[in-house]
């Protein structure tokens, strides 16, 4: 496999906004790779690499899970478009919409409720989207204006999202009114009163 120029400069473009949090030695040394180089490095990763979305399934990359059922897991995203943010992750690898499995969206739908009362969400846009090469379910909460998936989306601090998480794991207790009817018992040996009687 043989890189022409331009797909060598888009690795170099890709590689070069993944590596700006590096140390500058680091940098620059990423930023002279060879074309060879890169070649050998995106055959290593093509090699090794397994969908992040199984590997989410596996537990091997860790997330904040908020539901689960046979058949797909429930997380939030950690880049969400809204507080609240959730993708629906197939169990087994979907490649397209009609692949999800129908508790996956049942899923989706119990978790949708959960956000509208706990998280008081006006509403949730459900919608599938294709990503890394899976079609997953995407929950977005709305509270003041549309949003899709394709919506700006922001970084939040893992300590929020286990707070939107607890907060989803709630049981939700309502208040239950109980009409309790008291009987009178009747005494079993009933006492007889009896008029008086003049002699």
């Amino acid at each position: 496999m043989t890189l022409t120029p331009e797909q060598i400069k888009a690795l170099k473009k890709q590689l070069l906004s993944q590596i700006q949090n590096l140390p500058e030695a680091q940098k620059k040394e990423a930023e002279s790779l060879s074309p060879e180089a890169l070649e050998l490095m995106l055959k290593q990763q093509e090699e090794k690499q397994e969908p992040v979305f199984r590997l989410i399934i596996k537990g091997e990359i860790p997330s904040i899970k908020i539901g689960e059922n046979e058949e797909a897991l429930a997380v939030l995203e950690i880049n969400p478009i809204s507080k609240g943010h959730t993708i629906i992750i197939s169990k087994s690898p979907a490649k397209s919409s009609k692949d999800i499995p129908e508790e996956a969206f049942k899923l989706a739908k119990r978790i949708s409720k959960d956000i509208t009362d706990k998280l008081k969400a006006n509403s949730t846009e459900i919608q599938t989207e294709s990503k890394f090469g899976e079609t997953i379910i995407n929950i977005i909460p709305i509270y003041n204006k549309p949003l899709t998936p394709d919506s700006p989306r922001k970084r939040v601090k893992k300590e929020e999202l286990e707070e939107i998480a607890n907060r989803l794991k709630e049981e939700h207790h309502e208040k239950k009114v109980e009409i309790i009817k008291i009987k009178t018992k009747e005494p079993e040996n009933p006492i007889l009163k009896m008029k008086r009687k003049i002699p």
